[in-house]
């Protein structure tokens, strides 16, 4: 059988932004028959064989497919049934139906981390919400991805959402529509006299560092002194995306290690292309997620960038999704990452050198405002 596999570095995308990355592995067509193994043992095998973390004997021992995984107590692993592979994979498109909104996940259900305009948005629903029922289940119960199948759906449906705010219960029916996913803003500011350029990334999505390295380039070309990198709320996406964007301003050294026990350590290093020499601070917060947190470690233990914000999540592990027999799917953690400092970021995040945060209930974004003032200090 052909697999295809997706390989992911992000905290998912619900209703959103879900971006997939394919490689095929190489493979003939049997000239002779061959015994078609179950489901059940095509996942038992997976996690024996390729797990990021050793599979107890007594879970690979359970009779089916969702015991195994719910003992796992991993977010990120799932099984997806073909309608659910069918409905994620409509999520590499720029547009999608859905209503608007990023999570991760929480002790209590799935937090909002991000909220572009769009029918989330207008219904109510705010950033640092907590969602503990989706349609009817416990989101506490449901791996990212089948949240994600839940609130996805078609066009001119409704989800319902309820909420946690403040210690408050809040109940939403969100209509589902067409939305469109920008990946990159980019703007000139003037500060301090000059000019500096602002590139918003909002998910590593495929060719997301073709147009941050277009917009940097352009705006160098206007006159921008120097960047702002804004990683905030930013959920995360695929792994080659988060080497390629830190490449555009790396011009060697490693940017990520992964390593999984089943997997020999494999080192990723910047692979050229640098768009810009000029200063770079890049902004994070506590919604800042695996891919981001890629970037934002590797620029800044390489001295390039002066890290600006919040901790970041801290997701430090990677996913593939695996074709099954039966056109189902296994989405499967595989291995943890590092930092090119070693640093393992699991729960802890990546620091910032300096503290900011943007207060919602003022029209500055201060967090912002301390990225310019940092760019525009005297040297030396």
């Amino acid at each position: 059988m052909r697999r295809t596999l997706i390989l992911l570095a992000a905290g998912l995308v619900l209703a959103g932004p879900f971006v997939l990355g394919y490689r095929l592995s190489a493979g003939s067509r049997a000239t002779t028959p061959v015994a078609i193994p179950s489901v059940v043992d095509e996942v038992r095998s997976a996690l024996a064989d390729r797990y990021f973390r050793p599979v107890p004997e007594r879970v690979l021992e359970l009779r089916s497919v969702n015991q195994m995984i719910s003992a796992l107590r991993d977010p990120y692993t799932a099984y997806l049934t073909p309608p659910d592979y069918r409905l994620v994979r409509q999520e590499t498109a720029s547009t999608y139906t859905g209503i608007g909104i990023s999570v991760l996940p929480s002790r209590h259900g799935y937090v909002v981390v991000s909220l572009p305009r769009g029918p989330a948005q207008r219904a109510g629903v705010h950033v640092g919400d907590t969602i503990v029922r989706i349609g009817g289940r416990a989101a506490g119960k449901l791996s990212m991805t089948h949240a994600l199948t839940r609130i996805l759906g078609p066009r001119g449906t409704t989800v319902h959402l309820v909420v946690v705010r403040s210690g408050h219960t809040l109940d939403f029916r969100v209509r589902r529509e067409l939305i469109q996913a920008p990946v990159v803003q980019a703007r000139l500011l003037s500060y301090a006299g000059e000019r500096w350029g602002d590139v918003r990334l909002s998910g590593f999505r495929v060719g997301a560092a073709v147009v941050v390295g277009r917009e940097v380039r352009r705006l160098e070309r206007q006159g921008a002194r120097g960047f702002v990198l804004d990683l905030r709320q930013n959920p995360g996406g695929l792994l080659d995306q988060a080497v390629a964007v830190s490449s555009l301003f790396l011009d060697r050294g490693v940017v990520v290690s992964l390593a999984g026990r089943h997997e020999p350590r494999k080192v990723l290093r910047a692979v050229g292309g640098v768009a810009t020499r000029l200063p770079l601070v890049v902004l994070v917060d506590r919604f800042s997620t695996s891919s981001a947190e890629i970037v934002a470690a590797a620029l800044r233990d390489h001295h390039r960038a002066t890290l600006i914000g919040e901790r970041t999540f801290g997701k430090a592990v990677v996913q593939t999704i695996d074709l099954l027999h039966n056109g189902a799917a296994l989405e499967l953690t595989v291995a943890r990452y590092y930092t090119p400092s070693g640093a393992d970021i699991s729960h802890v995040g990546v620091a910032p050198q300096i503290h900011a945060v943007d207060n919602e209930h003022t029209t500055q974004d201060e967090a912002l405002a301390t990225a310019l003032r940092v760019l525009a200090r005297p040297v030396g």
